[in-house]
């Protein structure tokens, strides 16, 4: 049947319908006389847009987005839809909408595939001259009643769309939802929760019939009470055992509320957090692991410093030794200079154990102070020099004329450097070119070190800043040392409000690294005399010295004798304490680890008697709290073994300075 048959046969039907094709826009393919009289357009409505011929009206709007809704409902459902609204039309001999009301049956009709190409769209009118004509007849009451049925079964219709738009989300939550009246029995609770309650219908039922104990039961009524007393929601976790075993539950209770704002039920949710907890706990087991694996980590880092540092100490003070009484031209001399580079650089790999440990736990504090650029740089040099002088590297320095005044650590400093300076003599072929060159911009200071070595590949240069990372497998044949050397500058960098980066142009291509520091701008100077060398200073002092370890003991009391000191050695703190008198000493230097009596309580005996020389501490144990323990005892000074006799010299120095100063004084007045 044509198109043309088609409309002759909906012109002989009675009452309103058209056939709309299935696609967007609803286009008329045939339409009855009575619903065509209505139209904006009565003599051209075949395929033309259904909502061109009923559009939205200015006093009923979205009556064409309900009749879509219907419209798309047939196309998804392939069933009929059956719709009631209000859908005002415009009257075609005055061009004015007119009030309507309908209720229409939307059908699908489908093609072979069964797919919905045509939608049959009856619809039955109210209002308008339908209206008036029933009016005339005397039939009022038939279309109140009839519009009052209508929107009954709008409401219904738009209730039951609710009911199931809310049922299908709370069916398909985990959560368990439910709903209690002021009277405490349930109205209502969704799937998941019957199941598990093992029930079919909750209405009415109270906590008891659902299966919970007596003590259960009490305390979710008193829950409820509460919330309805209060206006205010509860939260609290309980195990159930239910269908599905024993489980832990987290639950919520709310108030519901009415329009005058009276509860008039309480709302509950609860969820499962059994298999959360199991996690959470297996995940608080897995981290006190960790935190005992780092405690246990840190303890052995610390022992094993301090294992360390009491054999490298008689070793640097036999090798001081041996210099003072070996003169420069012996055959010797190159030996001693050797045994001290690799003593020392047996005490550098130490500390960096111990800077792993503090760093990491963020117990590094810096000494800062006022310091000249020109020292650190010195300090660098000077410690890297063996390395760059064994490669036969050529060292440039390239600083700002003008002095400038950095403030903060100046040990901290000079170890970035020495480790930047160490890695370009480290990977560099020798005789190669370094350079360290200094430059200001913009308030800050940027000292990079350059080498034209081995250079790395751009992805290698985030992971040299990562702990025990070495570089690439060709650094291999060149590597020394733990690979933490750059991961500790870096640290001791940001310490200090800097940074420090990397780059290079690839493999044998060199590598630059730059450290970033902002200028001291408080106009501070360096602190004077710093850099003085242990040489120019010759002690005045009597010292008494207890070690339990007799080569430490004695190799360092040599030491300080070549200085000038006169040094009496006790071998335990016991003897400290009762030689002291007798020896009458200016300092007293304790190592802490001794047997029976420790340094710390000869410390504490001899402050109790009220002595009150410097006591200074010289021990392995170097961690903050070993400090801190060692001031707490009554000590003035905490050094770490392997000390530098010069460190311990230029304190000494201090301290017989200030003694010289306070008889000066005490004398003057």
């Amino acid at each position: 049947m044509d198109t043309r048959d088609l409309n002759r046969v909906f012109e002989s039907l009675q009452g309103g319908s058209a056939l709309l094709r299935a696609i967007p826009g609803f286009p008329v393919v045939a339409m009855t006389r009575q619903l065509r009289s209505i139209s904006a357009d009565p003599g051209n409505t075949v395929g033309r847009a259904y909502f061109e011929l009923f559009p939205d009206s200015p006093r009923g709007p979205g009556s064409v987005a309900a009749l879509t809704a219907s419209f798309e409902r047939v196309i998804r459902t392939r069933s009929a839809d059956h719709h009631a609204q209000r859908f005002d039309s415009v009257d075609p001999a005055t061009g004015h909408f007119v009030e309507r009301y309908s209720s229409s049956v939307n059908s699908p009709i489908l093609d072979d595939a069964g797919e919905v190409e045509y939608i049959l769209h009856q619809v039955e009118l109210h209002g308008g001259e339908d209206a008036a004509t029933e009016r005339g007849q005397g039939s009022m009451a038939i279309l109140d009643a009839r519009r009052a049925e209508q929107d009954r079964d709008r409401v219904a219709a738009q209730s039951e769309h609710q009911r199931r738009i809310y049922e299908t989300a709370l069916n398909n939550t985990p959560d368990f939802v439910y709903i209690f009246g002021t009277d405490l029995r349930a109205i209502y609770a969704n799937d998941s929760l019957r199941k598990v309650w093992g029930v079919e219908d909750v209405r009415g039922k109270v906590w008891m019939e659902l299966g919970y104990e007596q003590w259960h039961a009490d305390m979710h009524d008193r829950e409820l009470v509460q919330v309805i007393a209060t206006k205010a929601p509860i939260r609290g976790e309980i195990p159930f055992t239910g269908t599905n075993g024993r489980r832990i539950y987290d639950y919520i209770f709310a108030p519901v509320f009415d329009a005058a704002g009276n509860v008039v039920a309480v709302a509950g949710t609860t969820r499962d957090v059994t298999d959360r907890q199991a996690a959470e706990q297996i995940v608080r087991e897995h981290a006190d692991r960790l935190a005992e694996a780092d405690r246990a980590k840190n303890e052995f880092l610390a022992t094993l410093s301090h294992e360390l540092r009491n054999p490298l100490a008689p070793l640097r003070n036999g090798i001081q030794i041996l210099r003072h009484t070996t003169s420069g031209d012996s055959p010797h001399a190159q030996i001693h200079a050797v045994l001290e580079r690799q003593v020392d650089h047996l005490v550098r790999l130490v500390d960096d154990l111990m800077d792993v440990s503090r760093i990491t736990r963020g117990n590094v504090s810096l000494q800062s102070e006022p310091i000249e650029l020109g020292t650190v740089v010195e300090s660098a040099v000077e410690a890297v020099r063996p390395e760059i002088d064994a490669g036969r590297h050529r060292l440039t320095v390239e600083l700002p004329k003008s002095p400038l005044v950095l403030h903060g650590d100046r040990v901290r400093l000079a170890q970035i450097l020495t480790n930047l300076l160490n890695n370009a003599a480290k990977y560099s072929e020798p005789g190669s070119d370094i350079v360290l060159r200094g430059l200001m911009d913009d308030g800050s200071l940027s000292l990079s070190v350059s080498d034209d070595g081995m250079g790395m590949e751009p992805s290698e240069i985030p992971h040299l800043f990562e702990m025990f990372t070495r570089g690439g497998q060709g650094r291999l044949a060149h590597q020394e040392g733990l690979g933490i050397g750059l991961a500790l500058s870096r640290r001791l960098a940001f310490l200090h409000g800097g940074s420090l980066e990397g780059a290079s142009g690839g493999p044998g291509k060199g590598s630059i690294f730059t450290l970033r520091l902002p200028l001291g701008g408080n106009g501070e100077q360096p602190r004077a005399g710093a850099g003085r060398s242990d040489a120019d200073i010759r002690l005045g002092l009597r010292l008494l010295l207890a070690d339990d370890d007799t080569d430490a003991g004695e190799s360092l009391a040599e030491v300080l004798r070549l200085s000038g000191a006169e040094v009496r050695v006790v071998d335990n703190g016991a003897d400290a304490v009762n030689q002291f008198e007798s020896i009458d000493p200016d300092v007293v230097i304790l190592d802490i680890g001794m047997p029976r009596m420790t340094g710390y309580d000869v410390a504490r005996a001899l402050r109790a008697r009220g002595v009150d020389v410097p006591l200074i501490a010289l021990t392995g144990w170097g961690q903050p709290a070993d400090r801190e323990r060692a001031f707490a005892a009554g000590f003035d000074h905490h050094l770490v073994k392997p000390i530098a006799i010069s460190v311990l010299v230029s304190l000494l120095g201090s301290l017989e300075a200030a003694k010289r100063s306070s008889f000066h004084s005490q004398a003057a007045g």
